[in-house]
C-alpha cells in the first residue's frame, strides 16, 4: 500500500510538472505573439497617422493655407500627437497583458513547487506518511517492548555492571 502511494505521488508530481511546464511555455509563445501583434498594430496606426498628415498637408496646399504656423499646423500637431497617444496605449496594453502572462506563469511554476503532487496531493501525502507512520509505529512499538520491559533493565544493570 505504502508504494503504491508513493508512485501514484510521484506520477502525479510527474504529471503536474509536464503541465506547468507547458503552461509556461504556452505563456511565453502567447506573450511573444502579443507583442508581435502590438507591434503590428502600432506600425499600422503610424502609417495611418502618416497618411492623414500627408493629406492634411495636401488638402491645406491644395486650398491655398500654407501650414507654416497657427491653425493649419496645429491640426497636423494634434494628428500626430493623437497617433502618439494611440501607439503608446497600443504597446502599453501589449506591456500589461505580457506582464499577466509572466505572472500566471510565475505563479504556477510557484505553485508547482509549494504542493508538488498537485490537487490530490493532500490524499497522496496523508497516503504516504500513513504507510510511513503504520511501518514506523510497529518499529518503535517493537523497540518499546524490547527496552521498556524488565528484561532490558536488567540487560541495562548487567552491561553497566
Amino acid at each position: 500500500m505504502g508504494w503504491v502511494a508513493i508512485f501514484q505521488a510521484i506520477a502525479q508530481g510527474l504529471t503536474n510538472a509536464f503541465s506547468t511546464w507547458n503552461y509556461i511555455k504556452e505563456n511565453k509563445q502567447q506573450s511573444k505573439e502579443i507583442a508581435q501583434q502590438a507591434q503590428e498594430q502600432a506600425d499600422e496606426r503610424a502609417k495611418k497617422a502618416k497618411y492623414a498628415m500627408q493629406e492634411q498637408k495636401t488638402s491645406f496646399l491644395k486650398s491655398g493655407i500654407y501650414f507654416d504656423s497657427g491653425s493649419p499646423l496645429n491640426v497636423i500637431n494634434e494628428t500626430y500627437n493623437t497617433a502618439v497617444e494611440d501607439i503608446n496605449a497600443i504597446n502599453q496594453d501589449s506591456l500589461t497583458s505580457q506582464k499577466k502572462l509572466k505572472r500566471a506563469g510565475r505563479t504556477a511554476f510557484f505553485t508547482f513547487l509549494i504542493d508538488p503532487v498537485g490537487n490530490n496531493g493532500g490524499q497522496y501525502a496523508n497516503n504516504i506518511y500513513s504507510a510511513f507512520s503504520s511501518s514506523n509505529n510497529r518499529t518503535s512499538s517493537s523497540n518499546t517492548l524490547l527496552s521498556g520491559g524488565p528484561a532490558s533493565s536488567r540487560m541495562t544493570n548487567s552491561t553497566i555492571a
